[in-house]
């Protein structure tokens, strides 16, 4: 009979642990669920201040520019009904955020995909201890997004709007 040191039986395991969530996780990334850009009917184009970033707007949205203090340019969604708790934000110059990452001690576990500027972006979906919901991308470089509300399908509508975003 054939005895396993115990050593390398903890090799092995690991090896077969790291393998298997490395696995696991390349499926969940391949099979994440993809928001589609706004059907175009009915929305008018909208340019981001004087950049050269345009997006497709519904009628009960406007857009506001927010610059930060150390740079930060983006643009805000909001809808015009008051009442509403959704909002998004389109941050096209990065800069050093002002409070923090709101996003670092945070466990996301849903997912899904979008287009952002013609290419695709994964949304990090969580919710908040007071029941909001809340999305970010996380790309490398300028063009970011987050989104939020109280209810959860207003999530993918906005993730939807954002998609419409072109460089023209």
């Amino acid at each position: 009979m054939h005895t396993i040191r115990p050593k390398t039986f903890l090799y092995h395991t690991l090896f077969l642990t790291v393998f298997a969530l490395n696995v696991f996780v390349s499926c969940e990334a391949q099979n994440l669920p993809f928001v589609s850009p706004i059907d175009k009917q009915g929305l008018k184009e909208v340019r981001l201040g004087t950049s050269n970033y345009y997006l497709l707007l519904p009628d009960n949205f406007e857009i506001s520019e927010a610059r930060g203090k150390e740079g930060q340019l983006g643009y805000n969604i909001i809808p015009k009904d008051t009442s509403s708790t959704m909002f998004g934000f389109i941050e096209i110059q990065r800069g050093n955020p002002i409070g923090g990452n709101l996003y670092n001690d945070t466990t996301f576990k849903t997912f899904a995909e979008s287009f952002l500027d013609n290419r695709k972006a994964k949304w990090k979906i969580a919710t908040s201890e007071t029941g909001y919901y809340w999305a970010h991308t996380s790309e490398s470089g300028d063009l970011n997004a987050d989104v939020s509300s109280r209810v959860r399908t207003e999530i993918d509508s906005l993730i939807s709007i954002i998609a419409t975003l072109k460089k023209k």
